[in-house]
């Protein structure tokens, strides 16, 4: 059977509220990458929005999730910073996604700034997600304590941010996972401003993807 590549916004029903995301599928993907903004400032959404086309054109699905909250909730402060409602409703879409036809093959990872990865951990530390593997972009990791059974861990870093060598590596020594890699983007501080930093961070995790079974080698323990 022919497939061809697929491309659609879908409407998702969380906690009685309804939350946008755009969906791609090239004809040949193997993976969905769920790419979450923070809700609390979009300076990530164009850098985002070109990776998400990087990974596209290189055959990787993707769901891009301009944040988990509607506009009127991001009025009130406590939304934002609400862990379990944020991880809950990552949590739903993500189930919802799998069950949808022509994604429900696809093997689901996120990818999102270390800034918000409270959510994704906690998504994808429950005991039934189908979550393969998390991209962390960048310092600042949340605090998290857990296992992930079955999920691999990415983080991203600016070669030259060593403050944030010292805090992801803290935060990443207390998680359990079979797989905890990180990838040191070269000559970079930080944040990845610059389009040609921000290319090497794309085409970083295109490489998780294409070799999964090589991640173990083909990326450096912290």
């Amino acid at each position: 059977m022919v497939r061809y590549d697929f491309q659609t916004t879908l409407d998702f029903q969380v906690n009685r509220v309804q939350l946008k995301g755009e969906l791609f599928i090239p004809s040949q993907a193997a993976f969905l990458a769920i790419l979450v903004l923070d809700e609390k400032d979009d300076k990530f959404a164009d850098r985002f929005s070109k990776m998400r086309n990087f990974l596209n054109e290189r055959g990787v699905a993707t769901l891009f999730l301009k944040g988990l909250l509607t506009q009127e909730e991001r009025e009130i402060h406590a939304n934002r910073s609400d862990i379990d409602l944020l991880s809950d409703r990552l949590f739903e879409i993500t189930k919802q996604i799998k069950n949808l036809e022509g994604a429900d093959s696809l093997k689901i990872s996120y990818i999102g700034s270390s800034a918000i990865a409270g959510r994704m951990f906690r998504a994808a530390g429950s005991s039934d997600s189908p979550v393969e593997s998390l991209i962390l972009i960048g310092n600042g990791l949340q605090e998290y304590s857990g296992t992930f059974l079955n999920a691999s861990l990415l983080n991203i870093l600016g070669e030259l941010d060593f403050t944030g060598r010292i805090v992801n590596r803290s935060v990443l020594s207390k998680i359990e996972s079979s797989i905890k890699r990180v990838y040191f983007v070269p000559g970079s501080p930080s944040h990845f401003e610059d389009n040609t930093k921000w290319f090497m961070v794309s085409e970083a995790i295109q490489r998780w993807y294409l070799f999964p079974e090589k991640r173990s080698r083909e990326f450096s323990e912290f």
